[in-house]
């Protein structure tokens, strides 16, 4: 479903295609900021109405002098205004969480796409996200795990021929080699479920 989110180029650098890797984290993430400007926008508006109704204004309309609240004739123009930059600041916030969410989105699929070739046994391969990404030392942390556990990997096989031809070279009963033989090759089979 998810696909082109950390692409190679032709010059093997990574590029995503798509802005929303995560569609349900990154909407989340971008939802809630948007949710805190509305809400700070009418935090604003509902406090200077508040302040403003204590005071009055006068001023004149159709050349007659006219004495209203403060609240009443600032409303209609403070409310234009909220509404404009709460538009213009929604535009910038959604824009802003998009690419924060997308730094964070897109390694957290490169993870979970990396623990699943390590369930299925799959080291072959190395572990990168770009160097701007968030959890690059987390990456960097997975990759040395990664070939701490091929080299352990490595060497335990290399003990298990050794101890193989051990077990061969031994003067003992053809039904005690036939058993320890069996044990080998029932670790051997458990460590070729990697693929180094």
């Amino acid at each position: 479903n998810i696909k082109g989110g950390d692409d190679m180029d032709m010059k093997g650098k990574n590029k995503r295609r798509i802005h929303l890797i995560d569609k349900e984290f990154q909407t989340k993430f971008i939802v809630k900021f948007c949710l805190l400007v509305i809400l700070s926008s009418i935090v604003t508006v509902s406090l200077l109405y508040f302040f403003a109704l204590q005071t009055t204004t006068v001023s004149f309309e159709d050349a007659r002098a006219v004495v209203k609240s403060t609240a009443d004739f600032i409303f209609p123009v403070l409310l234009q205004t909220v509404i404009i930059v709460t538009v213009l600041v929604g535009i910038a916030t959604i824009i802003i969480t998009l690419l924060m969410s997308h730094k964070i989105s897109g390694p957290l699929y490169r993870f979970r796409k990396e623990f699943e070739k390590i369930e299925a046994g799959d080291l072959v391969s190395g572990f990168n996200i770009r160097k701007n990404d968030q959890f690059k030392e987390l990456a960097d942390i997975l990759n040395r795990a990664e070939k701490k556990l091929k080299d352990v990997l490595s060497k335990t096989k290399s003990n298990i021929r050794n101890l193989e031809n051990t077990v061969n070279s031994l003067d003992i009963g053809d039904e005690k080699r036939s058993s320890l033989k069996k044990d080998i090759k029932d670790v051997e089979d458990s460590l070729d479920y990697f693929k180094t």
